[in-house]
């Protein structure tokens, strides 16, 4: 029998960390026979085509899981970052998510999150410090299979 020792690696090879995702990923198939996984990737752009904005969500089991939504701080306040989230919901719903879930922080804007719909449901006081970490989720697709309005604006307005 192999012996087995456990260390620190500070500079793991590509090989080490995909072995141990390659394995994670694997049971978590065998556990919920489902493997699949979609990319929601959503940019906005200034008239010159320079990248302002974007959100991005990492889909499967039904969730999307919203990792960045961004704007660029010259266009900050102008209502783009619930456009673009809008936008984004209603892709994972055409994709056949139900449900979205993401994290952030006091001092990001979690305004934004609740007024488009979110719910808190944990948070990590002091995280980082002074701060609090703030988990929130949202249905995205009703029971009835009804996707939520795309409707948004192309361009800089009022919103």
């Amino acid at each position: 029998m192999n012996s087995i020792s456990i260390a620190v690696e500070h500079s793991p090879n590509q090989e080490t960390k995909s072995a141990i995702q390659k394995g994670l990923f694997e049971a978590n198939v065998q556990g919920t026979g489902d493997g699949n996984s979609d990319l929601v990737f959503v940019a906005a752009r200034d008239s010159n085509s320079k990248v302002i904005g974007g959100v991005v969500g990492e889909a499967y089991w039904g969730w999307v899981n919203f990792t960045t939504v961004w704007v660029h701080p010259e266009h900050r306040r102008r209502g783009l970052a619930s456009r673009m989230l809008k936008v984004a919901e209603a892709e994972a719903a055409r994709m056949g998510y139900t449900q979205a879930y993401l994290d952030t922080f006091s001092f990001q804007s979690p305004d934004l999150y609740l007024q488009s719909g979110y719910e808190i449901f944990g948070r990590l006081e002091n995280f980082p410090a002074g701060s609090t970490r703030v988990f929130m989720r949202k249905t995205i697709m009703g029971h009835s299979g009804n996707q939520i309005s795309t409707d948004t604006p192309s361009t800089e307005g009022n919103a």
